[in-house]
C-alpha cells in the first residue's frame, strides 16, 4: 500500500469533473493517493491506520490507484483452488472497505483507477464467457455498486484485451497504474519518466522508489 498526502493544483479538466464533490473554493485540493491494497489480502491494521488520515486531513479527493481488489479466484495464474464462496467473500470485503471510505469521506471525490488485478475480470470474461462481456451486472462498477457510493471508476480503454497503462491527471501529475516493472522501483519510474516526459506517481511495483529525470 502506498500513501501520499499532497495539496495539488487541480487542472481545469479535473476541476470540472470534481464539481459534485468540491468542498472548497480554492484552486488547490488535498489529494490522498493509495494503491495495491489487493483486498482481501490487505493488512487490517494498516488499513485502519490508513483510513484515519483522509478523514483527519479533510481530504478533497481520494484516489485508489489500481490493484484495490485482488480478484484472486479469476487470475490466469495457477493458484491453490478455493471455493466459490471465497470469491463471493472477497467481493463482500471489498464492498465493505469502499463503504467505509465513503462513510468517512461523505463529501469527497473518490476515484478508483483500474489496475492489472481489476483487469482480471475483463480478461476472464473475454476468455471464458465472452457472451457476458459488457452486460449489466458483470463489471467492476456494477459488482461493487459504485454508482450508489458515488465512486468514479476509470477503466482501461474499452477495446483493450490485455492490461495497458491506465492513469488520470491530478494537476500536472499523472497518477495511475502502468504495465512496467523492474527489480528496483525507482528504475521503473525512471524509465517511465524518460519515456513519457511527465511527472508521475505509479503503483504496481510493490516497492518504493523515486527518481528525477528529464525527457528531451
Amino acid at each position: 500500500m502506498f500513501l501520499i498526502i499532497s495539496r495539488l493544483p487541480v487542472s481545469s479538466r479535473s476541476a470540472e469533473q470534481a464539481v459534485a464533490h468540491d468542498t472548497t473554493s480554492s484552486t488547490y485540493q488535498l489529494a490522498v493517493i493509495a494503491n495495491d491494497f489487493q483486498v482481501p489480502f490487505h493488512d487490517e491494521r494498516a488499513l485502519l491506520l490508513f483510513k484515519m488520515f483522509p478523514r483527519r486531513e479533510h481530504t478533497d479527493w481520494l484516489i485508489l490507484s489500481g490493484e484495490f481488489q485482488d480478484f484472486w479466484e479469476i487470475s490466469s495464474y495457477d493458484l491453490m483452488p478455493r471455493t466459490e464462496r471465497d470469491f463471493q467473500r472477497e467481493i463482500e470485503i471489498g464492498r465493505g472497505v469502499l463503504r467505509s471510505f465513503r462513510r468517512s469521506l461523505p463529501h469527497a471525490r473518490i476515484t478508483w483507477v483500474e489496475g492489472n488485478h481489476e483487469f482480471r475480470l475483463r480478461k476472464y470474461l473475454i476468455q471464458n464467457a465472452k457472451e457476458l462481456y459488457g452486460l449489466p451486472g458483470v463489471s467492476v462498477p456494477d459488482i461493487f455498486d459504485l454508482r450508489r457510493l458515488e465512486i468514479e471508476y476509470v477503466p482501461c480503454h474499452e477495446l483493450a484485451t490485455k492490461f495497458t497503462d491506465n492513469f488520470i491527471r491530478v494537476g500536472d501529475l499523472y497518477v495511475g497504474h502502468w504495465d512496467r516493472v523492474s527489480k528496483h522501483g525507482a528504475y521503473a519510474a525512471k524509465v517511465l519518466i524518460e519515456e513519457k516526459g511527465v511527472s508521475l506517481l505509479r503503483g504496481h511495483t510493490h516497492r518504493f522508489g523515486k527518481t528525477r529525470g528529464f525527457a528531451a
